[in-house]
């Protein structure tokens, strides 16, 4: 299996919520506040699943699932409230960095849903999660810990992403060549990757494989995506299968996929018209989201 399916398998499955558990490593530190961050799910009514495939240095996009405590089911409700505190544990594990109140958006109604929040670390190691959870009959609080990269694999905000010549449909004789999405919008194969960072204006990049996506998300964002860009006409909107079609036994990663550092599938970048990211989603997007991030360019 290929890097990006091997990956996807491991971690964008999490979006899904089919399942997570805290770490198993031994905490040299026990009995001390730093363990607390390091204990089992064991008796509680439900628990967190960090599903972001890459925690960074900086501004992150966190994404966070929700495990029932009694059969490792997935939690959807909105009416469950998340707050997380989050804890540098190598300067301390008894005062917070930061405080968020996590957003809770559908991945697929009414069966799954993720608590997204924008939260920004500044330095790489050991973190802690104290996860509150109130409401739908759920009053509970667990910690849990994770790890901060110093930087992500994917292009950062900031940064030129790889002009990569991806295929059109000037290149084949129909659209199933190169997507997997069962209705096509044309627009979104009328240029290259290349061709929309080079093209002045701003662009939405969107890597997903509707009819193979390891997470089941990949379909619903590209609706998404698909939506939105009807109310931005002037922008350049590209759709790249992260895998080569056909796809046979062993999926092969296509070029732009490798250039562009992709963990899982699928990923939304937003590009601006100098050719820089300006924002980018891992997993399910929210229109009210991806609205945002093209009405501040």
């Amino acid at each position: 299996m290929n890097p990006l399916a091997m990956r996807a398998v491991a971690l964008i499955a999490a979006i899904a919520l089919l399942g997570a558990c805290a770490e198993d490593a031994p905490d040299e530190n026990a009995g001390s506040p730093v363990a607390s961050f390091n204990e089992d799910f064991t008796d509680v009514e439900a628990y967190p699943v960090f599903v972001s495939s890459e925690i960074v240095v900086g501004r992150n996009r966190l994404l966070v699932g929700l495990l029932s405590g009694e059969n490792d089911a997935p939690i959807a409700s909105p009416s469950i409230d998340m707050a997380i505190s989050f804890f540098d544990l190598e300067k301390s594990a008894t005062t917070p960095v930061t405080t968020e109140r996590m957003n809770f958006v559908w991945t697929q109604k009414p069966r799954t849903g993720l608590y997204v929040e924008e939260v920004a670390f500044d330095s790489p190691g050991r973190w802690g999660a104290e996860v509150r959870l109130n409401g739908d009959g759920v009053d509970e609080t667990v910690r849990a810990n994770f790890d901060v990269a110093e930087q992500a694999a994917t292009p950062a905000v900031g940064e030129r992403p790889p002009a990569v010549d991806t295929p059109t449909a000037g290149d084949v004789a129909g659209l199933g060549a190169i997507s997997t999405d069962s209705d096509p919008d044309p627009r979104f194969y009328r240029m290259s990757i290349a061709d929309a960072l080079r093209s002045g204006r701003p662009s939405v990049i969107t890597f997903a494989t509707p009819k193979f996506c390891e997470s089941a998300t990949c379909g619903p964002t590209l609706d998404i995506v698909k939506r939105v860009s009807e109310g931005y006409r002037a922008m350049n909107f590209v759709h790249v299968e992260p895998y080569e079609l056909p796809i046979g036994a062993e999926r092969k990663v296509v070029p732009a996929a490798l250039r562009w550092g992709l963990p899982t599938e699928p990923w939304v970048f937003v590009v601006g018209s100098d050719g820089r990211v300006t924002a980018k989603f891992e997993g399910i997007v929210g229109a009210p989201e991806l609205r945002r991030a093209l009405n501040e360019l």
